[in-house]
């Protein structure tokens, strides 16, 4: 009897009694149709449809695998070495070609003018199965069984998966008893047996398990198992003559080529949510009885009275169990006053009896005889289900394996990449020390270096700062001298400057009072007396200006007392006094 029949048996047998019983049942029936629409359960549930392609590719490819792995490919191996006489057991067509070839291995003749060597080269052929057909094949399952095992965990994690959330929420009034009930429940089951057995994909999942328990067989089977101490090959492969040539390597090749071009998830997945609310009158009822149970269990604890409710559990056995016996104690009264008011004899009614006794006798060696048979049919079934048992157990023995070589797997995995990490940090520690040690050195070399240079370097600057103050000390010099005489000849320029610019337009203004007082008149239209003519009026216009503001100082200052000042007078008196 499993969980679930447990449960349910359990269930009848507790509303049998509580049904019997009308205030159990008037409580019930009031929790039930309490607040109804708060009453609600939701169950998701995943369906997956899973693509079939692949599980028929891999399934038609392991059938030229496991022809692959049945040919056991090997080379053999030479191994050959220089030893001495006594240690030669056979000798070969190499061991006289080594020899011919290198007579300082002959030591002397004999009488008979034999050869008699010092040392022999031997040759010792050993198997190696680790061919690169072989490491092909290991490289396939172990990409077959990652390849399967991911999609294969996916699928069961999401169809076995039983996920459910439970929301009630009432308000009870039940005569002088209120309840406020409220429960809140998120159940999860991951790899529900119930789930697994009537998953609607069981098939093909079935069929995904074997694939999966037949590639472990064969990474399992002791050719790969030497292969697998060889190192694992690495995308992409090189096509062999023997990959390309032989049947049943090629039908190897192109599944290879097919799983690692499958980039899908190889299923499709549904999730479907299922509501129950409002309930239907069953379901309320026995999610009543709960609501019910767990009141009566608060009220036993609460009140401390289970051993008071104990004492009634029995007193009520007892009465059951006289009332049992005052019943069949009736019925043998009842046969007693049936065989007085037959009239008849005890005798009579002990051959009636006996009769009676013979029929049913008969009638149990009837049944006797269909109980054998039966039990015939119940031995053949105990044999069938012994069989099936013992089907089962191999089963469970080749899981029980199949399970011991994940394990054994996954330890060896686990060891290797412990070794890897642990050699990977030795290395890692070793490169540190090393570059450590560099770095120190070259800190060490970097430091006696800048300690020299700085020395260098504080003699020089000491040197070149004297030289320095020495050439500035002269070139200071120098630049005063130099600036001195700057000074004197931009002093000198400017006076010459100064007096060629009076000596120049003391010129023009003669040329030009010349010219303007004796009436010289000449054509100056070419270009060189219009320029010359351009001068002299330029220097005539500067001392006009020159004069005119001299003029209006002397005007202001000769008008500038008068209390009755007539700027317009000022200004027609100036107008008058400008020559223009």
């Amino acid at each position: 009897m499993n969980q679930l029949d447990a449960y349910y048996r359990a269930l009848l047998s507790y509303r049998q009694n509580t049904e019997q019983n009308r205030e159990c049942s008037s409580l019930c029936s009031a929790i039930a149709e309490a607040d109804v629409q708060n009453d609600k359960i939701s169950i998701t549930r995943a369906f997956c449809t899973i693509d079939e392609d692949w599980v028929n590719a891999i399934e038609e490819g392991l059938k030229f695998v496991e022809k692959a792995i049945r040919q056991e490919r090997q080379f053999i191996r030479s191994n050959g070495e220089v030893v001495e006489i006594e240690k030669v057991k056979r000798v070969s067509k190499e061991t006289i070609e080594h020899l011919s070839k290198h007579s300082n291995l002959i030591s002397s003749f004999d009488e008979n003018d034999d050869i008699v060597p010092e040392k022999l080269y031997t040759v010792e052929r050993l198997s190696d199965y680790a061919v690169y057909e072989n490491r092909f094949l290991y490289m396939l399952l172990c990409y077959l069984r990652d390849f399967i095992t991911i999609r294969y965990n996916e699928i069961l994690d999401l169809t076995n998966k039983y996920d459910a959330t439970v929301e009630i929420n009432k308000q009870i009034s039940a005569g002088k008893q209120k309840i406020s009930y409220s429960l809140s429940m998120h159940d999860v089951k991951m790899d529900d047996l119930y789930l697994k057995e009537h998953n609607p994909a069981k098939e093909i999942i079935d069929r995904i398990d074997l694939v999966l328990k037949a590639v472990f067989a064969y990474l399992s089977t002791p050719l790969m198992q030497e292969v697998s101490k060889a190192p694992m090959l690495k995308p992409p492969i090189t096509k062999t003559n023997v990959l390309k040539m032989d049947n049943d390597f090629k039908g190897a090749v192109a599944l290879y080529g097919y799983i690692i071009a499958y980039d899908k998830p190889g299923y499709t997945v549904e999730h479907k949510l299922i509501n129950l609310q409002p309930f239907q009158r069953d379901l309320a009822e026995e999610m009543a009885e709960a609501g019910a149970l767990v009141s009566f269990l608060a009220y036993e604890y609460g009140l401390d009275i289970k051993q008071d409710l104990k004492a009634n559990y029995d007193k009520e056995q007892l009465r059951r169990h006289e009332e049992e016996i005052a019943k069949r104690a009736e019925r043998v009264a009842m046969l007693k006053r049936k065989l007085k008011s037959s009239g008849s004899s005890v005798d009579e009614y002990l051959l009636e009896l006996e009769k009676r006794v013979r029929d049913l006798d008969g009638e149990a060696n009837r049944a006797s005889r269909l109980n054998s048979e039966l039990l015939d049919q119940k031995e053949e079934n105990r044999r069938l289900n012994a069989e099936n048992e013992n089907i089962q157990e191999e089963n469970r023995r080749l899981n029980s394996d199949m399970d011991d070589l994940k394990v054994q797997h996954y330890e060896q995995m686990q060891n290797l990449r412990k070794e890897h990490e642990e050699a990977m940090h030795d290395l890692m520690v070793r490169i540190e020390n090393e570059f450590k040690k560099e770095i120190e050195t070259l800190k060490e070399t970097v430091k006696n270096e800048k300690e020299l240079h700085a020395e260098q370097m504080k003699n020089l600057k000491i040197s070149t700062e004297e030289q320095i103050a020495e050439i500035r000390s002269i070139c200071d010099d120098d630049v005063k001298a130099a600036k001195s005489r700057e000074n004197d000849v931009k002093k000198m320029l400017s006076d010459e400057r100064s007096k060629i610019v009076n000596l120049t337009y003391e010129r023009d203004y003669a040329q030009a009072r010349l010219k303007a007082n004796f009436g010289i008149e000449h054509d100056l239209t070419d270009k060189e007396n219009f320029g010359i003519l351009e001068r002299e009026y330029n220097a005539l216009r500067d001392i006009y200006k020159k004069q005119w503001s001299k003029t209006k100082k002397a005007i202001f200052k000769k008008h500038i007392n008068k209390s009755n000042l007539d700027i317009k007078s000022i200004r027609k008196e100036g107008k008058d006094e400008n020559p223009d």
